[in-house]
């Protein structure tokens, strides 16, 4: 399995919809995920299954956003 290329940083304009769409990615294979909450933290991916997906603002909180 060839892993994606994850960006250590998203730009606003990527992550300002996620916010308002209450969704997030996962940071292991950059699946985009829905109906999650802001915070979510370590949440398991349906695509990869590890628990790397994060709520959009907690990717803002953690200095991921340029």
């Amino acid at each position: 399995m060839t892993k994606k290329f994850i960006p250590l940083h998203f730009t606003l304009e990527e992550i300002g919809p996620m916010i308002e769409d209450m969704g997030g990615y996962c940071l292991a294979c950059g699946t985009e995920h829905y109906n999650i909450e802001p915070d979510a933290c370590r949440y398991p991916c349906v695509e990869c299954e590890e628990k790397q997906v994060y709520g959009a603002q907690e990717i803002l909180i953690m200095g991921l956003v340029s």
